[in-house]
């Protein structure tokens, strides 16, 4: 079952990547992202190191939009603590370089894995 953090989290990654997509104003997005949060910067904090983290993990599939979203949150923060924002990141990475191993041997017609 979702904590309330966990739905906290979800509502800024989904507010922040709605902002990017629409290409909102910077300052647009912070507002709301800051409403939003409810000056839980470190729950933005975990959620914008998730998020650039994963993206680290395996840049060469991704655009970099993940980058605009983390960016977006992270100027949202106010006062962010960069040191767990730092450590969000590496969970991100490690977490995102777990995704790139198939769970149960390699996948089926999908060639060698780098």
């Amino acid at each position: 079952m979702a904590t309330p953090d966990n739905l906290l989290m979800s509502a800024l990654h989904g507010t922040a990547w709605r902002a990017a997509v629409e290409r909102r104003s910077i300052a647009e997005a912070v507002a709301e992202l800051q409403g939003v949060a409810g000056g839980r910067t470190d729950l933005i904090a975990e959620t914008a190191g998730i998020t650039a983290g994963s993206w680290l993990a395996w840049p060469e599939t991704h655009v970099g939009h993940e980058l605009v979203v983390a960016g977006l949150l992270v100027v949202a923060a106010e006062n962010l603590d960069y040191d767990l924002l730092a450590h969000w990141v590496r969970v991100g990475y490690e977490r995102g370089l777990r995704s790139r191993q198939p769970v149960h041997g390699d996948p089926v017609g999908h060639g060698e894995r780098p």
